[in-house]
């Protein structure tokens, strides 16, 4: 998803960020994945299966022919749960000028990038990337009704690949996420993961979380992180995962949102060493039960965040340190 660059004058780090982020945009797809006009077997015209005019059907579909390096662009919306072979540097990015959920009453209704559970009553992860360097972009995740323990991204860690399943150093750019339990989910706690741009809304059921972990069966320490400049909106709770060095910042969490209440902020709880700074929480800063909202890693720097009110208030400037009930 392109962004829009503003300001006069010298350029700010998030105007750079935006410049990175629009040139990582520019992709011209090797092959294209267009659901409603697709057939995985080519559909009888002399095109090359995989272009535009004879594209895949599915993911599925690609499995044979994924290489690293190869750019695969989705148009449309696609029904389907997907767990990858184990290629490294795989980029599927959503052809829509943004990522919509283009349906109406689950019917296809044109053009998107939409990625969405096969039925209602689904209960399936909507991607995994089994290789590492995978980069998933401008793409509106949905999972169903029915999902009550996987999300819409599952990253692993089992080992190195090519010998086992790996989804380290993957990027998420510029996506919307949305469904139940949950965004985006790190089973095995696989490092080195980039996390931009992105919107994550409605994980509002019990227990749902925009962005989670697992300890499964990997040797990852969720190592190296950075979640920056995502929106996160309604959801029961937003990050909780026991980040390693990571960094956290130039992010803006809701607290209420619609009819939803966000009980959990950031916990990073048996994490360590990470960096939180400059995001935004609308929580206020006197809010009753703070504390359990928040929580840092061993030998974590919380540094120069905003807090929200509801009224008029003296309080300038920002927060350093975790926020606690009864600091105010």
């Amino acid at each position: 998803m392109l962004q829009t660059i503003s300001g006069g004058g010298s350029f700010t780090r998030a105007n750079i960020a935006a410049i990175n982020a629009n040139f990582q945009a520019l992709q011209t797809p090797d092959v294209w994945v267009r659901p409603q006009y697709g057939n995985n077997l080519g559909n009888g015209t002399t095109a090359p299966l995989g272009s535009y005019s004879n594209p895949y059907a599915t993911m599925s579909g690609l499995s044979g022919i994924l290489r690293p390096g190869l750019v695969v662009g989705l148009l449309g919306v696609l029904f389907e749960e997907y767990s990858s072979p184990r290629v490294n540097d795989v980029t599927v990015i959503g052809m829509g000028n943004l990522p919509v959920q283009a349906t109406t009453g689950g019917v296809p209704n044109g053009g998107g990038s939409t990625w969405m559970s096969p039925s209602a009553s689904s209960s399936g992860v909507l991607l995994q990337p089994n290789g590492q360097g995978w980069r998933i972009q401008n793409i509106f995740f949905s999972s169903g009704a029915g999902v009550t323990a996987n999300p819409c991204i599952k990253l692993v860690n089992v080992g190195d690949p090519p010998a086992s399943n790996c989804s380290e150093k993957t990027s998420v750019i510029g996506c919307y996420l949305t469904g139940t339990d949950d965004g985006i989910s790190a089973t095995d706690l696989p490092n080195n993961v980039y996390v931009g741009y992105n919107t994550f809304f409605g994980f509002s059921g019990a227990g749902d979380l925009a962005m989670s972990s697992s300890t499964g069966l990997g040797t990852g320490t969720l190592q190296n992180w950075v979640i920056e400049y995502n929106d996160f909106n309604g959801n029961a709770g937003h990050i909780t995962m026991p980040l390693t060095s990571g960094k956290i910042r130039h992010n803006s969490f809701s607290y209420i949102y619609g009819s939803v209440t966000s009980t959990t902020q950031v916990v990073l709880t048996s994490g360590s060493n990470n960096e939180v700074y400059d995001n935004y929480f609308s929580v206020p800063f006197n809010q009753n039960g703070l504390t359990a909202m928040f929580a840092a890693g061993t030998n974590d720097r919380w540094m120069a965040n905003a807090m929200g009110t509801a009224v008029l208030t003296p309080m300038t400037g920002r927060l350093w340190g975790v926020p606690v009930s009864g600091a105010a």
